[in-house]
This record gives structure tokens, sequence and C-alpha cells, in this order.
């Protein structure tokens, strides 16, 4: 027997499989509580334990909906006791439906007793008799076939094998639970007297079953219908529905139970979103619905009358359900925010509107002291409903006496122009030293003034009259800070007004989101940065620095304090301005104000004690539209040298990981660099209608950075009116580039193409965009050919190797296709 044997893979590569307890809790983890809560209620629909409830629903559902267009199926006969004494029904009544060509009568009890006469007593001779005959059946109602709800006829039990069955199925009476009624000022009604006396003709029992009912004598005729005695009325409002089609019957079980499953989904997902509120407002949404739909299907179909109030009670369940287990969710999460807001305390640097101004504005003038040169820094706070500033300064125990200004408000200059609007602009007898200039920058955030900062000093004016845009940029950032501070502080207030003050549970919650945005920070930091992890806060403080970053530090002669046992440094002891101090690099490349002007940050090439580059990069976070800066993340990235080369050696290019040999449409690539050359040049170049699938083998983006120069040189030295032709096809020998130019190779000797040809990376000047591209075409496995024509310029042909479509036919670790660079899927993109 041949014996098979197979690879073993090696340990460290194998992929581990999940265990059995851990794929049946993934299969499973859908079941929650909250869900298992809505199964229960619909199954509770479906089950419908409220069955006499249920029933007395249905019945009213049935009258509600009672229809008010007139019958033409039922006429209501009353006849006063005196004429019922007098025989009139007995002698009248049989004629009257004869002549009358009525479809029978139902006699109402006690209207039987003196309709009914010698027949009754021979009921089942006469009735074969009057059959034979042709005549209209006159049958008495039997009071057990009356269906009633909450007092009212909503219907008719099933006839009982009996001699009536016939007579009454011949009336078009069967079983029906419910009915849709016609309204009771609908069906036509007259009286039996004026019937025999003509007053009424007979012709007014044509095709109708005439209910004979005991009625008052003497009444109206507009009140001959209220007049006759119950269930009359109801007899003949529902006889008439039910031959209009009216027959109505309980709905399938899944029809509630698929209601309260997408209600009890709608709640939940309401609760999980949005809160407490919308889940209530879910819930009379679905109420709501449940009655509505419950009219429509009712009015258009026969089985359709839901259990309402057993769908009611199973939508309650999955209510109460979701409520409770979400209440329970939420109450474990406070009782685990105690925890989380212990360890995140040192590192609480979101919170911005919980510092005290004691500490918030001296560290605002720090930040602004970094971001722009000034011997002095001050800043200004303007209180809400006020005009006057009160001014913060870091270094010198505050900003009071520094200044001048008496006055302080903000609609006069020096802060405001003449016309009263805020700008930034050079004030010179502002402090109270008045040889010091300063630097007035308004802090506008949205069109509010959120505050002041001065810089004084004749550095400071030397820095605004070099770079005025560094104060701009300055001020509108920290315009941000105070106004996310004091919209913050005002929520918070706002919030406590509402509550009647804090309660423990309130204050763990504030404090778990401040906690979690501080953690939501550090990830991007560390998602962002590569090595040498710096991390400085909105202040420009460093509260987390790298061992590599502070050794490098220190080799820098910065001073670094020790870290603490959380591994932050506290706020103060060292700032990002310090960071940057230590760079090489001139005053203006590394200051904190080309950072906060730059998304994409900056970056610094330093030296010692090893080449590296120092990246620098604000972190933004978004709201409202709005953004700022709510930290800073900086890396420090070593550089290798490379190892010295000959002059007479050309290396060869590093292929950059990012432009890999792909498979990819030549078609796309060219249509692209067409458009892109007659932009810039202002001339027509023309593309050919590209001729098949073009899928062609290289590295794209190379490809496209050359054409595109290439052809703005073609069309820049062509001659107007006479641009460049270009056209792609599939050849043979691969996919075919080619380009026609009807002025660029005039005059050029044939050397010098085959210079070109023979050395592209050593063009003659003028040439070099073709060598480029004829050196891209290299690295990309083809080749390129050029072809003088005799008074029609030069002709480039580029060659491609063709790329061939297939199907995937490898898998990753879960399952789905593993994606390759050089196979083109075939059909639409799933979804991801």
């Amino acid at each position: 027997m041949a014996k098979t044997y197979r690879p073993r893979i090696p340990k460290p590569f194998r992929i581990p499989r999940r265990m059995a307890a851990q794929a049946e809790a993934t299969r499973f983890g859908w079941l929650t509580p909250d869900v298992l809560s809505i199964v229960a209620g619909a199954l509770i629909a479906a089950v419908a334990p409220l069955d006499r409830l249920d029933y007395v629903a249905r019945g009213l559902t049935a009258s509600a909906l009672a229809d008010a267009a007139p019958s033409a199926q039922v006429l209501l006969v009353t006849a006063s006791p005196e004429a019922l004494r007098e025989g009139l029904c007995e002698r009248s009544l049989p004629g009257l439906l004869e002549r009358g060509r009525a479809r029978g009568a139902l006699l109402i009890p006690p209207a039987d007793a003196f309709c009914g006469g010698g027949a009754a007593a021979s009921r089942a001779g006469a009735a074969s008799a009057t059959s034979a005959a042709g005549a209209a059946p006159v049958v008495r109602m039997p009071p057990e076939l009356l269906r009633l709800s909450a007092g009212d006829v909503v219907g008719f039990f099933p006839l009982a094998a009996g001699e009536r069955a016939p007579e009454l199925g011949a009336l078009g009476v069967s079983a029906a639970p419910w009915v849709l009624k016609k309204a009771p000022q609908s069906v036509p009604a007259v009286s039996l007297r004026d019937l025999a006396d003509g007053q009424v003709p007979a012709s007014a029992l044509e095709g109708r079953v005439a209910v004979v009912a005991v009625g008052a004598g003497g009444v109206a005729p507009q009140a001959v219908a209220t007049s006759a005695l119950p269930p009359a009325r109801g007899v003949a409002a529902v006889l008439g529905g039910l031959l209009d089609g009216g027959r109505r019957a309980s709905a399938p079980a899944w029809v509630p139970a698929l209601f309260v499953l997408l209600a009890g989904g709608l709640v939940r997902t309401a609760r999980r979103r949005y809160g407490s509120l919308a889940a209530t407002a879910a819930l009379f949404l679905g109420v709501f619905a449940l009655a509505a739909g419950q009219g429509v299907l009712a009015a258009r179909a026969e089985a359709s009358l839901i259990a309402l109030p057993s769908a009611l009670f199973g939508l309650a369940v999955a209510f109460a359900g979701v409520m409770i287990v979400r209440g329970l969710v939420v109450q474990r999460s406070v009782d685990r925010a105690a925890e989380l807001i212990q360890r995140a305390a040192l590192f609480r640097m979101q919170g911005v509107h919980t510092l005290p101004d004691e500490e918030f504005w001296p560290r605002v003038a720090r930040l602004a002291e970094q971001a722009h040169p000034a011997d002095l820094v001050l800043v200004a706070e303007l209180p809400a409903g006020s005009w006057h500033l009160r001014f913060w300064n870091d270094t010198q125990g505050g900003g009071e006496s520094l200044v001048a200004e008496l006055r302080r408000d903000v609609r006069r200059p020096p802060y405001s122009s003449e016309q009263g609007v805020p700008a930034i602009r050079l004030s010179r007898r502002f402090l109270a030293k008045q040889d010091m200039p300063a630097v007035v920058v308004p802090l506008i955030a949205f069109g509010e003034i959120e505050g002041y900062v001065f810089f004084c000093g004749p550095v400071a004016e030397q820095t605004f009259s070099r770079e005025p845009e560094r104060a701009e940029h300055v001020g509108r950032e920290l315009a941000l800070l105070l106004r996310r501070k004091r919209l913050a502080r005002t929520a918070q207030a706002g919030a406590g007004e509402a509550r009647g003050g804090g309660s423990p549970e309130d204050d763990l919650v504030e404090g778990a989101r401040v906690a979690l945005d501080d953690l939501q920070l550090f990830g991007s930091m560390l998602r962002s940065a590569p090595v040498g992890l710096l991390y400085a806060d909105a202040f420009g403080d460093v509260r987390f620095v790298a061992p590599e970053f502070a050794k490098w530090l220190r080799a820098r002669d910065v001073t670094v304090p020790a870290e603490s046992a959380s591994a932050a440094l506290p706020p103060g002891s060292l700032t990002l301005g310090d960071v940057l101090g230590a760079t090489s690099a001139s005053d203006a490349a590394v200051s904190l104000s080309s950072v906060m002007a730059s998304d994409d940050g900056i970056e610094l090439s330093v030296t010692a004690p090893e080449p590296a580059v120092l990246s620098v990069r604000p972190l933004r976070r978004e709201s409202d539209g709005s953004s700022w800066i709510a930290g800073y993340v900086a890396a420090l990235i070593p550089v290798q040298q490379a190892a010295p080369v000959s002059d007479n050696v050309r290396p060869l290019a590093v292929r950059d990981a990012a432009d890999p040999l792909c498979a990819f449409q030549l078609g796309d690539v060219v249509a692209d660099a067409v458009a892109s050359a007659s932009r810039a040049t202002g001339r027509a170049v023309r593309l050919e209608p590209i001729r098949g699938a073009t899928h062609a083998l290289g590295h794209r983006g190379e490809l496209e950075q050359v054409l595109e120069a290439f052809l703005t040189d073609v069309a820049g030295r062509g001659l107007p009116g006479h641009g460049p032709v270009v056209s792609v096809r599939e050849a043979p020998q691969g996919v075919q580039l080619s380009i026609l130019d009807v002025g660029f190779g005039l005059g050029l000797p044939e050397s010098a193409l085959q210079r070109v040809l023979t050395a592209p990376g050593s063009a003659p000047a003028g040439l070099e965009p073709l060598g480029r591209l004829i050196l891209a075409v290299e690295d990309s496995h083809g080749h390129a050919e050029l072809k003088t024509n005799d008074g029609w310029g030069i002709t480039l042909t580029v060659t491609l190797l063709r790329a061939h479509p297939r199907a995937f036919v490898s898998a990753n670790e879960g399952g789905k296709p593993a994606a390759q660079q050089n196979v083109i899927a075939i059909g639409r993109a799933g979804p991801k």
C-alpha cells in the first residue's frame, strides 16, 4: 500500500485553530438578553394567550370599520305589534315577496311567531313545495346563529347540519366569525304596513333579503330603522356586510410575531444609539403602526384580524427586556468608570475645561511663547457679557501690573481699529514700559472674540514685520482652544442647572468621557509615529517621551526629567519648544508656528549624535465642522548613510516600495497624461481611439510621471496647430504606445537619436524627458523605438508586456482570495 508523505509545517508558522468553546461563543454571540426578550415577545404574540381579550378586540375592529355605502342586498322590514296581531304579516308577506321578486325573508324573533302561521307546523313539506314552485324562502333565524361581541352582532356561528341550513344558505347566511357590517343608517328600512298599503312599491324588495322584525308603530319613515327591536338592526347590518363581501377571519399567527420582531428591533436600535427617550418614541410608533396596520389590513383582506391585545403584550415584554438590559449595562459601565478614571488621572489632557483659570491661562501664555518669538507674552481673557479684559502672564506672577492701558475696552484702540474692527496691529504705548512695542492679536473663532494675546518686545516686532502670517496662525489656534474651553464649561453648567446639582454617577460618566478621549488620542499617536515617540499636549508641554528620544535629547544638552511610575511627565517640565530648539536649523524652520500651520507637520534633518530625521506633526480633532490641535507627536527616525559612489558610475535607482510591478490598463494612463499635458500647455494633444483592453505590466506610478512630462515637453515644442498624435493598441508583440510628432525632431541629426536610445541616462540637452521615458519603459521590461519620417517628424513606439487577466486561486487566513498585484479581478467587486 502506497504511503503519502505530507510536509510538516514548522511550529512557529502554524496557524492556531479556534477551540470549540470559542467557535460556539462566536456562533451564538448575537443571543444577547435584549435579543432574547424580543424573541420571547414574538412567541407571546404568536401563541396569543389573551384569547378572550383578542376575541373582543376583533369584534371591536370589525364594528369600527363598518361600511357606510348603501346596501343593495338587504332590506329591513318592521312591523308594529298591532299589525302583527291583526295578521298583516302572515297575509301580505308571501305576496309581497312574490310580487317584489325578493331573494327571501329572514324572520327575527318574535316576528316569526306572527309571520310563520300554519306553515310552521308543516315546515318541511311547505319548504319543499315552495322550492319546487320557485317561491322566495321564508326562514326563521335561530338565536344560536348570532355571534355577539360587547352586546353587538359581529358575525355568524357555523351552521349546524339541520333542516334550516339549506334555507339559510339560500339567503346567503353562512359561517363567518367576523363581518365588516354595514352602518345602521346605510341599510334601507321600510314599514310592512307601507308595503302592504302600496305606499312603498313592492319593487323595493327586488333581489334583496327582507329582514322582518318587530318595530314601533306610528314613527316617521326616516325613523323606521331605529324603531326595530334588537338584534334586528345588527342582523340586517351584518347580513348586508356579509353579502357585500365583508367576511373576515383571524390572521395567521406569524403576522403579529413578525411585527413584534420588527418593532422590538427598532426599539433596541433606538435605545442603543439614541437613548431611552428615543426607544420610548419607537415603542409608541410601533403601537401606532400596529393599530393603523390592523385597520388597513382589515379593510382589504379576509384573514386579517390580528390578536391585538396579545401582540401589544408581546411588544411590552420586548420593550421591558430591552430597557432593563440596557439599564443594567449602563449601571455596570458607571461602576467601572471609577476604575478607569483612577488609571487615567495623570494623563488627563483633553479636559481643558476642567482646569482652573489659575492653571489654564498661564499654560495658554506658555504655548503662545513657544509659537511666536517675544520678550514677553500676555494673554487676556474676555469674560462673558463683558467688554473689559483680564490679563494673565506665566513668568511674572500676573500681567495686570504690566499694562499701562486703563480703559481695557475691546471696542477701542489698541484692541480694535479706529472703525471698531478687531485686527492684528502693532502698538507702542500699551505696556508700562513705553519703549517696548506690543503686537496685539485678537483671538477670534467663528466671528466671536474669545480673548487677546500680546507679543511684546523688539523680537516680536521684528518677527511680525518679517512674518505677519505667523501671528495669524497662532491666533487662530489659540482662539479655537479658548472657544472649546468656553463652550464645554457652558454646557457643563447648563447640565448642572438642569439636573439640580451633579450626582456621583454624572461625575463618573464625565470623568470616563475625558479619560476615553485621552486614550483615543494616545491610540492615534501610536498609529501615526513609527519610532522614537514623543507626545506633547495641546499646550506644548511634553507628557510622554520614549527612551530613544530621551537619549537623543540628553545628547543635545536638553534636560529631560525622570519619568513617573506611569511613564508621564508633569506639565511644564519639558516643552515642545525646547525640543525644537535642540535642532541645528534656523529659527524660522523650527518654530512651533510652522507645525501649527501645517497639517502634515514638518521634518528636520539632524546629524549628531547620529543622522536622523525629526518629524513633528499636530494631532487635530474635529467636531461640529471645526478642527483644533489636541496635541503634538514627534518621531525620531534614524537615517542610514549610503556608501560612497564613484563619480563615473551611475547608481541604480532605488525602486519605491509603493510603485511595484503590477498589471494596469495602459489606455487609462495615457488618457490621463494627454489631458494633463493639454491643460499644462494650452495646446491640443490628439488621442486616437484606444483599440483593445490594453492590459500591460509595468511600474504604473513611474510611467505616469515620465509620460506626462514627455507629452508636456512635446506639446510645448510643437508647431501651433500641429500637436502630437497619440495612439494605444494591442499588437502581437505586446501593448504598444505610439506618439507621432511633426515638429519635435526637426533639425536633429541621426546620431542624437542613437545616443538617446543607447544611453538614455545621459541624453543630450533638450532630450532629457525622452531619456527618462525610455529608462522607465526599460525598467518595466519593455522596449522603445524611434523612427524618423521624412517631412513628418519622429514616431516613438513603446512596447510593454501584455498582462492576461485571470481569476484568484489562493486564499488568505480569513478565507478570502489573496490580492495579487499582477492579477486583474474579473466581474463586479463585492462589498468589503
